[in-house]
């Protein structure tokens, strides 16, 4: 890939990692609001495999999509491993030696 190609030799390497967690967290909170209500929110939470009291305490919760993209029960029905399935590009991988 030609940007990462570029890029991958990085004097800041803390610079994408942190941007890498941003991008993770934009999307969690998209998927947050793409799953529309309580109830849709809970079904996919419980097939991402949260248990049903951490699931229903983060479904129910009023609080916004960005504060919610950082919540536990998101953050482990959602974790890097599912990115990465669904074919997103790291943007900084560690030297290897």
């Amino acid at each position: 890939m030609g940007w990462r190609g570029y890029f991958g030799v990085c004097q800041t390497p803390r610079v994408l990692t942190h941007l890498e967690a941003w991008i993770r967290r934009r999307l969690r909170m998209y998927l947050w609001r793409q799953w529309g209500n309580a109830h849709n929110r809970f079904k996919e939470l419980r097939r991402h495999g949260v248990p049903k009291f951490g699931a229903a305490v983060a479904a129910g919760s009023p609080t916004g999509f960005w504060c919610m993209s950082g919540h536990a029960a998101v953050q482990q029905a959602l974790r890097n491993p599912y990115f990465e399935s669904l074919g997103l590009p790291r943007l900084h991988v560690s030297a290897q030696a």
